[in-house]
Parts: C-alpha cells; structure tokens; sequence
C-alpha cells in the first residue's frame, strides 16, 4: 500500500490533516493483472515493483506484462458482462430478446418497437406467471395487448349463447332468439369459443392472435373478430 501524491508530487492528505493511502489498483483492472504476473516471476530474476515515486527499473518487463493484463482485464470484464446476463432481473439488450425466444419460442414474445429493457422484462415476468387455459387467461391476455375488454363467447356456455327463441317472441330464452339483436348459436361440440374485441393499441391482428393462442388450452380453437 503506497502513499497518494498529487501532479505536483506532494503528499495527498484528508479533511483533518491524515495521509491519504493507495489501496493498489482495482481487481480485475490492466495493473491488477500485470502485478499478479510480475508477483509470480521468480525473485531475484527482475527489480522488484516501483513504489510511491519511484522510477520503474524495468520498463520493459512492465510493458510486456501491461500486454499481458489488457488481455486479461478484456477476458475479466467479458466474464463479469456475461454474468449478468445469466439471470433475468439483470439481463440486457439482446440477451433479453434471446431469452424471450427461449421462453415462448420464436416469435412468441417479440419486443414491441424502441420498447427499453425495463418495460420489456418486466413483460416476459408477467407473460412467465401468467394463468393459462382459463376464460380469464385469453381475456387477460388479450386486454394486455390491446387494452380493450374483449367479449368472449364459448358455444357450449349458455350464459353466452342461451337458449333460442322465435321472432313472435325473441325475448324467450334470454332475447337471443331469430330477429333480435346479437343472435349467437351454442353448439355442444365444444373446442372451440369467439372473440370479439377491438385492435386497441395492439399493433395489428396477429399480436391478437399470438395472445389467445399463446393463452387458451392446446387443442380448441378460437375464432377471432377484430373492430377497427
């Protein structure tokens, strides 16, 4: 540990008066790894390491191992980089798209355009704990991508198709029956529901379309109508 000197040569000192100490060079840095290379060659073979004010008596040796440590602090700060990119609260630029990818496939979780990393992660958190399968989950999953309630209608849910009616008395079964407004038929086949919902901020139909199939369960099928 060396004393600090200042360009003048003079003793670096703190607020009340005490002499300020050089505690080496940063881990990881150029003269961090020349002087661990220099620590390993065997004494007596070169002048030992320049301290405080002292001259260098081996210039060249000290060149060559600088060499030597801009090598490693390249690899160092390549490992420390790379580190950080092996967990998702601290991963960046193209590792997070490269991670998207990973965890819905291709396509499955693009980033939305000049969307920063913060808004983009915190996405892939929501899409990776979000309910699957569910009613809920598409209306959900649509909502976050368009911000608009869908209507979402299943065949087999008599709360969504009820019962039909005739037009002398469309009221019969619920007002949905032949002549009345937003006639809808159930079916018992099942495997199948219908969205209505509008493009909202989504940019166009297919991010719609990935939401709901990413979302609802493998094998049923969802009919999507979008409204401009």
């Amino acid at each position: 540990m060396g004393i600090l000197y200042d360009e003048d040569r003079n003793i670096l000192r703190a607020s009340d008066g005490s002499i300020l100490f050089d505690t080496g060079p940063s881990p990881g840095s150029v003269d961090d790894f020349a002087g661990r290379l220099r620590r390993l060659l065997p004494a007596g073979w070169f002048p030992p390491e320049a301290q405080g004010l002292d001259e260098e008596a081996a210039p060249v040796l000290a060149a060559l191992l600088k060499g030597f440590g801009t090598v490693l602090a390249g690899i160092w700060q390549l490992m420390l980089e790379c580190s950080q990119q092996m967990r998702l609260a601290t991963m960046s630029g193209a590792f997070l798209d490269m991670a998207a990818e990973d965890y819905f496939g291709e396509s499955g979780l693009v980033r939305q355009t000049s969307e920063p990393d913060i808004l983009y992660r915190r996405r892939i958190r929501a899409s990776l704990f979000a309910e699957r399968n569910t009613r809920q989950a598409v209306t959900n999953a649509i909502m976050a991508v368009t911000g608009v309630q869908p209507v979402i209608i299943e065949t087999m849910n008599a709360a969504d198709c009820h019962a039909l009616a005739c037009m002398p008395s469309p009221a019969m079964g619920g007002g949905y029956g032949y002549g009345a407004a937003g006639l809808r038929y159930g079916s018992l086949l099942g495997g199948q529901f219908f969205v209505e919902t509008q493009l909202g901020k989504a940019a166009d139909l297919a991010v719609i379309c990935r939401a709901v199939d990413q979302t609802a369960a493998m094998g049923v099928t969802g009919w999507i109508k979008v409204k401009n």
